[in-house]
């Protein structure tokens, strides 16, 4: 009997994250509508990842380089308290889309990795979203 309420509880847990995300991810379609071709950009993520919108953020170009990448553009996200250093990579992937900036590590495995994506909006600014896989 308690394992069967223990697995209930975990369950309705899980569902209550779910509803949450699924919330935000509906509020942020809302606030990207017409500053980046949100249909295309939400099925690229959900058909590689598991993400969550993080913000809209402003970045600034850097002259710093990150070990193995020194031909790529960088940048860091304005006034962040964890100032990543992010990879600028082109994208051919979602239309309307031509970059986007990475940050990334990896897991124990080496065949897992997590870290945030940075997407261009029509306004300059840019769409964060935290990943893994």
């Amino acid at each position: 009997m308690f394992s069967e309420d223990l697995d209930r509880h975990y369950s309705d847990i899980y569902e209550e994250e779910v509803r949450k995300e699924k919330k935000l991810i509906s509020e942020y379609k809302r606030k990207l509508k017409g500053l980046i071709n949100i249909s295309g950009l939400f099925k690229f993520l959900e058909e590689n990842d598991h993400w969550t919108p993080m913000g809209i953020v402003d970045i600034k170009l850097t002259d710093e380089k990150s070990s193995g990448y020194s031909t790529y553009q960088h940048a860091r996200i304005v006034d962040d308290p964890k100032p990543y250093l992010y990879k600028k990579n082109p994208s051919d992937e979602v239309k309307g889309i031509d970059h986007y900036y990475v940050w990334q590590t990896t897991g124990y495995l080496d065949d897992d990795y997590s870290g945030f994506l940075l997407f261009p909006l029509k306004d300059g600014k840019y769409f964060k979203v935290s990943y893994s896989c």
